[in-house]
């Protein structure tokens, strides 16, 4: 009864999986069944792969069963078994593969002509599949050389299988595969388990596959597997290149970061030793066969070096001019620079003087406090100057009087000392990838609202000073002239003419100072270019800015003199009439001087009389030498 319940078991097993029909069990693994089987629509031979029932009644299983087939689905290579269908049966899970119609590796190894050279070549192409899979983020994590199968069909190619226990690089794109081993245990076969895998086969790496690469050489090689302390393969087999000696036991190191760091790196090494030709390998190599051999060894570590430099350099040309082009895309005007806000802001108080009736403020040593605005770079202040250290990791700063004079004109003075920062030996190397280093400069600046701003910039190099403005948005320039600032304190003044809004900027002071180029033509509104009444600041870019006597002052239009009444000139005979008197005639000129009489005695001459005063308005002009009031004559009427 048994029997015949198993046997309709069995039959219904193979009937079980929809548009297939199964033909032959092939062979059992942890997790399944594998059929020989043909698909009903196309008429081929496939491999079934079916889960074991009891196992796919645990959703862990079920998973890990579904992942394989995802692994498989993400890679495409001649080497590698690919996946043609999966689904679900009423009682079970299935995978339905490409058919492989040839043994193992391991029965190829149990056969008498096997030519351990011959499967040097297999693992070359079972490497390359690994080698492509970590490419795509697919760790194997159980080779063997069971997995490995041989495609009769397609000449006796190589292929890899059974990618059940495959997990994920965790560097790896891949999203829609999970890793799904449980942290602390320990899957796949002993004997090819790198040491890591069979502590946690999670945290088990691509260099994991390497390990069991490394014990799957070592077997074909010498017929067994490296267990404990074990003899290197040339003292096993003699007539075997002592090379692979160092191949094997880099694969085999405890330690991860002592092996390859990757499968290409490994068929590197291993590829030149296998022979052009099938068959045994001489027992004793000629002088001149080994003299060719260490030549050819030559001629290729000499061409790998010399194409490793080529790309290598060419690489680091790449990467240095893309660099210094992003940099220099990046490189803001100076004035923008300093206008930039980096985030850190500071209010600070110097003392100094505000004194409203000449409507200044200065930095010095004074009564009052002036408030101060800084942003980026935090100053440091002293009685009298402002100081930009270049110990700061932001590259540029500013500090702005929180102060307001008035007036219809402006004058900004500082005296600047500008300093450039010590560079280090590795400077010029840097400066290959990133471009020089910007100079170190310093600005005198009027800032208004909404960014804008007019800035007198000098540089601690020598370059020639830079006013730089920007008023709006079409309202943006720079000027330059070939002005000495070679000194260590240089002066700078930005002054507002308060009749006409031209502006100026001044280098030097006294009998030094020079006008930078042309005025910039502001007009009487000027105030409304910079949409408020500009505050006075300071820059620093790069380097250490030290700003002494940082002042302020308004000026005011001169104010025209009051312009004095035009009385009319009348002549001397003429009397304006008056209104309620009659009009008199004109004043008669006083007469000749009386001369001397001829007395004997002497009289004192008379002086000489002042002309005669404008008549009094309604009274006769008197005579001083006739003290009688004497006739005058109307004066004729006008018409």
């Amino acid at each position: 009864m048994h029997n015949a319940d198993t046997t309709v078991q069995r039959i219904r097993r193979f009937d079980l999986v929809p548009g297939y029909q199964l033909v032959q069990l092939l062979g059992k693994g942890g997790m399944g069944d594998v059929h020989q089987a043909v698909q009903l629509s196309l008429g081929r031979t496939v491999a079934v792969k079916l889960l074991n029932q009891e196992l796919a009644q645990d959703e862990t299983f079920v998973a890990r069963f579904e992942k394989e087939g995802a692994a498989l689905a993400a890679l495409r290579h001649p080497n590698i078994v690919s996946i043609v269908d999966k689904g679900k049966t009423d009682d079970t899970y299935f995978l339905v593969m490409e058919f492989v119609d040839g043994p193992s590796l391991r029965e190829r190894m149990r056969e008498p002509d096997f030519d351990a050279m011959q499967a040097l070549r297999v693992l070359t192409q079972v490497a390359r599949a690994i080698d492509y899979a970590h490419g795509r983020g697919v760790i194997h994590r159980d080779l063997k050389p069971e997995n490995i199968l041989f495609d009769d069909q397609a000449g006796g190619l190589a292929k890899v299988t059974d990618f059940g226990l495959a997990g994920l690089d965790e560097r790896s794109d891949v999203k829609r595969l999970h890793n799904l081993t449980q942290t602390h245990m320990s899957m796949g076969t002993a004997a090819y388990m790198a040491p890591e895998q069979r502590v946690d086969a999670k945290t088990a790496g691509p260099r994991a596959d390497l390990y069991s690469l490394g014990v799957m050489l070592y077997e074909l090689l010498v017929g067994d597997l490296p267990m404990g302390n074990f003899d290197p393969p040339s003292v096993r087999r003699p007539t075997l290149d002592k090379r692979l000696d160092a191949i094997v036991a880099r694969c085999l190191k405890p330690a991860v970061e002592d092996r390859y760091p990757t499968v290409a790196a490994f068929l590197e090494e291993l590829e030149p030793l296998i022979p052009l030709t099938i068959g045994p390998v001489p027992a004793k190599e000629t002088p001149a066969q080994r003299t060719l051999r260490k030549g050819r060894a030559l001629l290729r570590s000499i061409w790998r070096g010399v194409t490793a430099a080529a790309a290598a350099a060419a690489l680091i040309i790449v990467g240095t001019v893309y660099v210094r082009s992003r940099i220099e895309s990046k490189r803001l005007p100076p004035g923008v620079a300093v206008m930039n806000d980096f985030g850190a802001r500071y209010l600070l108080s110097a003392s100094g003087r505000f004194d409203k009736g000449t409507h200044s403020v200065v930095l010095e040593q004074g009564p009052d406090l002036i408030a101060i605005k800084a942003f980026g770079r935090q100053p440091l202040l002293t009685p009298g100057s402002i100081l930009f250290t270049s110990g700061d990791a932001e590259p540029a700063g500013r500090a702005v009087l929180d102060a307001e004079t008035g007036g219809d004109g402006l004058i900004a003075r500082t005296v600047v000392d500008t300093q450039a920062s010590t560079r280090s030996v590795f400077e010029p190397l840097i400066s290959l990838f990133r471009g020089p280093k910007p100079e170190a400069r310093s600005a005198l600046m009027l800032l208004g609202a909404h960014d804008r701003y007019v800035a007198l910039i000098i540089s601690a190099n020598g370059s020639d000073p830079l006013l730089d403005w920007s008023l709006g948005p079409d309202k943006r320039g720079q000027m330059t002239a070939p002005l000495p600032t070679g000194s260590k304190q240089v002066s700078l003044e930005l002054r507002v003419d308060p009749t006409t809004g031209a502006l100026f900027a001044v280098i030097g002071a006294d009998r030094d100072a020079r006008v930078l180029g042309d005025a910039l033509s502001l007009g009487p509104t000027w105030k409304e270019q910079f949409a408020e009444f500009p505050r006075v600041g300071v820059g620093c870019l790069e380097g250490t800015c030290a700003f002494h006597g940082l002042s302020m002052t308004g000026v005011m239009r001169p104010e025209l003199p009051p312009v004095a009444p035009v009385a009319p000139v009348e002549p001397v005979d003429a009397v304006r009439p008056s209104p309620s008197k009659p009009v008199l005639a004109p004043t008669p000129p006083p007469p000749p001087p009386a001369k001397p009489v001829a007395q004997a005695q002497k009289v004192a001459p008379k002086p000489k009389p002042p002309p005669p005063k404008p008549a009094v308005w309604g009274k006769p002009a008197v005579s001083k030498e006739n003290s009688k009031p004497t006739a005058v004559k109307p004066a004729p009427k006008r018409r």
